[in-house]
């Protein structure tokens, strides 16, 4: 089977919490009216799986990708223990304030069951107008006074509340306790899981998760260490490195060979050049997601515009 750089169809996902800022920033043609949260870039869970768009694979899921291809879209990653393909890229369009919430580490994950799975995440601001973000517990904050603030609703009390301008970076392992508040459009990189325990919903009415929550939250001080930054580099973890890149019109970049990559360009205008030819090439607009295959030949950005896009490299492992 031939490898070409990958592009799939976003699936949108309606959120009470959502906009239509995508529409704004990337002139996508949204469904309907509706109030988008959500636009999962590239994902193989069961809640949805992303569907190739574009040249001989069209139509075909990454999941069928995944096993098909195997070593020659991943390289030396592993997939998930099922199969699947093992990262989640969303974009995030936040016109109201998300719950405060957090996701499991794997011990956690294991004592609740049900299918519940690890997640870890980051997340880079695209835009903020004057956006703001909830993250981890103030110091000293023990299980005991957070437990007392879920019964009493004074949990907004107990969380670090950070004010956010575009181009910020935050790293949120799982365990850390969390919001994204109103006025930010945020590319999010994820290990792939939904699994997402509400400790208050700021009285929407949406069902909480009290007991789940307490299990899976961190209570340590809070950091914003980032592990791994250095230089472009934003983050490295064991599921993941995010890197942030620029170029100036005209510029061309080789980008990493022999390893799974993932492109999500922020803003400009960009082709993805392979097998060392200026043909065949992708064209990539602000607000794509392209996925390189480890096998592709000698892949390059050259930038039409100037362009600046996170670049997301699987381990080895």
């Amino acid at each position: 089977m031939d490898v070409y750089p990958l592009k799939f169809t976003p699936i949108y996902k309606e959120k009470i919490w959502g906009g239509r800022n995508l529409e704004r920033l990337y002139n996508r043609p949204l469904p309907n009216s509706m109030p988008i949260g959500e636009s999962w870039e590239l994902t193989d869970l069961v809640e949805g799986v992303s569907i190739e768009c574009s040249g001989e694979y069209e139509g075909r899921t990454l999941t069928d990708l995944a096993q098909n291809l195997g070593e020659r879209l991943l390289g030396k990653t592993k997939p998930m223990p099922d199969g699947r393909f093992p990262l989640l890229l969303k974009i995030l369009d936040a016109n109201d304030i998300l719950s405060l919430q957090v996701h499991p580490d794997e011990n956690a994950a294991a004592k609740i069951g049900g299918g519940a799975a690890m997640k870890t995440e980051c997340w880079y601001v695209i835009e903020s107008r004057d956006g703001y973000i909830y993250k981890g517990l103030k110091p000293g904050v023990t299980p005991e006074q957070f437990q007392e603030a879920i019964e009493s609703d004074t949990t907004e009390q107990c969380v670090e509340k950070i004010p956010c301008k575009t181009g910020d970076f935050h790293y949120l392992p799982a365990g850390t306790v969390h919001a994204i508040g109103p006025g930010l459009v945020i590319a999010e990189v994820q290990t792939p899981s939904d699994t997402t325990y509400r400790v208050t919903d700021w009285g929407r009415g949406r069902e909480i998760h009290v007991e789940n929550s307490m299990e899976s939250i961190h209570f340590v001080p809070s950091t914003n260490k980032v592990p791994g930054a250095e230089g472009d580099t934003l983050l490295v973890t064991d599921f993941f490195t995010v890197a942030r890149h620029r170029a100036g019109a005209g510029q061309g970049v080789a980008l990493p060979g022999d390893c799974c990559i993932a492109i999500m360009l922020l803003d400009g205008t960009c082709e993805i050049r392979y097998d060392g030819n200026t043909e065949p090439v992708v064209p990539v607009a602000a607000g794509d997601t392209v996925l390189l295959p480890a096998a592709l030949e000698k892949p390059t950005l050259q930038a039409s515009t100037d362009v600046t896009w996170l670049e997301i490299t699987l381990p080895a492992n």
